[in-house]
């Protein structure tokens, strides 16, 4: 048997992500226009790319908060795969019978510089107070990246700037003040990028081996899925409410194994171009 080439595992990996990423992001509008008719059928497809989705504004946020490049390299990086992955979501939106194409574009896109730093506050929090970074190499070698400068800092707060007044900018869905919703979108975004990245990063990316990793990685991501079902069995038992519609519990269980397959699928990438996660003062 001839022997496997372990140097392509990273491109192949990388050639998956980026089409899975790309076709969730195109699909999402499409799909979410043959809700009308067959809910039943679409609403677990149209969670599980919702759940990539989410995933995907996590995972450039982790790169934010933890890469070891210079940081005016990862806030360009950063926002130059964000504006690609938006413009293949506007197409999809484009494409979609749906209306106000206009309105649904400037909305989703003067927010997600907000959203964005939502999600990045769990994972900086995590940096700044216990030195979580990624490295690749020696962990000595990185000792003079670690730290922000005060030109970062300062960098950091005009995007900070710039995020609240593109938020104030966006037009409203249903014409009514729309602060209980950047409300709702802050919160949402922080607690789902604590509670998935931060345990899930140790598991994926510290020295033990990847099968491990993604053994444990499911299991958590299990736990999650199966969450929902356990609710609403118990509630239904005790006649606290009636159970909802069962497409509503799979699409929850798809969204969140989606999330996870691709948190998964990065980690296993960037493991293969020897990327790890420590922590610790350099």
């Amino acid at each position: 048997m001839p022997p496997i080439d372990t140097k392509s595992r990273p491109l192949v990996l990388l050639g998956l992500l980026i089409v899975g990423c790309l076709a969730c992001d195109f699909l999402m509008f499409p799909v979410l226009a043959m809700m009308p008719g067959q809910a039943n059928r679409v609403l677990p497809l149209l969670l599980a790319i919702v759940g990539c989705v989410l995933a995907q504004g996590c995972l450039l946020a982790a790169w934010l908060a933890w890469s070891d490049r210079p940081f005016w390299q990862r806030i360009t990086r950063h926002w130059i795969v964000a504006a690609i992955l938006f413009l293949v979501w506007m197409a999809g939106v484009a494409v979609s019978p749906l209306s106000k194409f206009s309105q649904v574009s400037y909305f989703v896109g003067f927010s997600v510089p907000l959203v964005s730093i939502a999600a990045q506050m769990p994972l900086w929090i995590a940096r700044q107070s216990f030195g979580w970074r990624l490295i690749r190499g020696d962990v000595k070698d990185d000792a003079r990246r670690a730290a922000l400068s005060i030109r970062d800092l300062m960098l950091a707060t005009v995007l900070v700037a710039v995020a609240l007044a593109l938020a104030r900018l966006a037009p409203s869905p249903d014409g009514k003040p729309i602060g209980d919703i950047w409300i709702i979108m802050f919160v949402v975004a922080t607690t789902v990028s604590a509670i998935t990245l931060l345990p899930a990063s140790p598991l994926l990316l510290r020295r033990q081996p990847l099968e491990r990793g993604i053994l444990f990685a499911g299991l958590y991501a299990a736990l999650w899925a199966g969450l929902p079902w356990l609710v609403v069995v118990v509630a239904w038992d005790r006649g606290l409410f009636s159970p909802p519609p069962v497409p509503l519990l799979v699409g929850l269980s798809c969204l969140i194994l989606s999330f996870a397959a691709t948190v998964i699928v990065v980690a296993a990438a960037a493991r293969a171009r020897g990327y790890r996660l420590v922590w610790g003062r350099p």
